[in-house]
């Protein structure tokens, strides 16, 4: 998929309720003297279980109400594995009721497979699907042959959280096709749709809906680099660029050069640009833009939720949005050649 930067940092987990026997055992074996951290998040509240290699063998027993996505840390014991360079592994798992096992232990580079229970059996189903498209395409058409396989799982499994988790983390990156993840979510059973992390995807498709294609773009005020206010409808009669950045996100400044060219292309066209920054330290956004060159107008609030990435439900960058000159949307999530090819089409005309 497109490389970008997530703006949140921390994965909410997924949970869902209703099990009846709610007691789990997480086991394999390992000739690797260790401590295992087991890590999620329940109900607000932060829970752990720990336990020791013995005998060649690791186990975890508990019980929780519910499945959610947890962490498992492994770290070396202070022997020779630490003087061989082994160092602490993090991996995320499905932790639900019953026996999930753990395979390649012994040797973390093939990468560790959690197995035995529906989410993780899943996870695993999905995962080699798409491991068998890596190498046969390359770039779009890998992108593509992925997200089709992805939907496919989707349409065939909607009662399964893995299901949910692939629509929300996978296909409504960004600002995602509404008439491809609205669908999709439509189809999944009651109980996810029901849920809160359902009801939260419910109101992002409130928002999403807000500034689809054909929508009139709403407007937002953002102080600029020197203070004075800015307001997207200052720039009525204009094609307008919105375009979400940051000086920390290594996408948006590998695109910036292109962003660049295209302005000085079409800036006597009727076309500008207009940049939300999402950093938080002033002394960042304008070291950035100064290194980049960036010469159209720039904005920010400087908070960490900015008000504007808010209003158009943007979830990572970089990010953007066209709109024309009766202010609305017409073009979004543009880079590269699909912008330059966008715009060459639009003044064309």
């Amino acid at each position: 998929m497109k490389t970008l930067i997530s703006i949140l940092t921390i994965l909410l987990p997924f949970t869902l309720r209703a099990q009846v026997n709610n007691n789990y055992t997480i086991e394999g074996k390992t000739n690797q003297p260790a401590t295992f951290t087991l890590q999620y998040t329940l109900d607000g509240k932060s829970l752990k279980n720990t336990a020791e290699t013995k005998n060649g063998e690791i186990k975890l027993t508990g019980s929780i109400d519910g499945k959610v996505q947890a962490n498992l840390m492994i770290s070396p014991k202070e022997t020779e594995n630490l003087k061989n360079g082994l160092m602490a592994t993090m991996v995320r798992f499905w932790l639900e009721p019953g026996n999930i096992k753990i395979e390649n232990l012994d040797s973390l580079q093939k990468g560790l497979r959690f197995s035995g229970t529906a989410l993780n059996d899943e996870t695993n189903e999905l995962s080699r699907e798409k491991a068998a498209l890596v190498g046969l395409k390359e770039g779009k058409e890998q992108d593509d042959a992925i997200k089709e396989v992805v939907v496919k799982f989707i349409k065939a499994h909607p009662n399964s959280l893995v299901s949910f988790m692939e629509l929300d983390y996978t296909l409504s990156r960004g600002i995602p096709e509404l008439t491809l993840v609205e669908p999709l979510f439509n189809s999944l059973s009651a109980a996810i749709k029901s849920s809160p992390m359902g009801l939260d995807y419910q109101k992002k498709l409130i928002k999403w809906r807000t500034v689809d294609i054909e929508s009139i773009a709403p407007d937002f005020i953002q102080p600029d680099q020197f203070g004075k206010t800015v307001k997207l409808s200052d720039y009525k009669s204009k094609y307008v660029l919105i375009d979400f950045w940051a000086s920390w996100c290594h996408p948006c400044r590998d695109e910036n050069p292109n962003l660049v060219s295209q302005y000085n292309l079409y800036k006597n066209s009727n076309f500008t640009i207009l940049s939300i920054s999402l950093d938080e330290r002033k002394e960042d956004w304008l070291k950035a833009i100064k290194e980049d060159k960036l010469p159209w107008k720039q904005v920010s609030d400087l908070k960490r939720n900015n008000e504007a990435k808010v209003k158009y439900g943007v979830q990572s960058i970089p990010d953007n949005f066209l709109v024309n000159p009766d202010g609305k949307i017409i073009a979004k999530n543009l880079r590269g050649e699909a912008l330059n090819k966008k715009l060459a089409e639009v003044f064309a005309k």
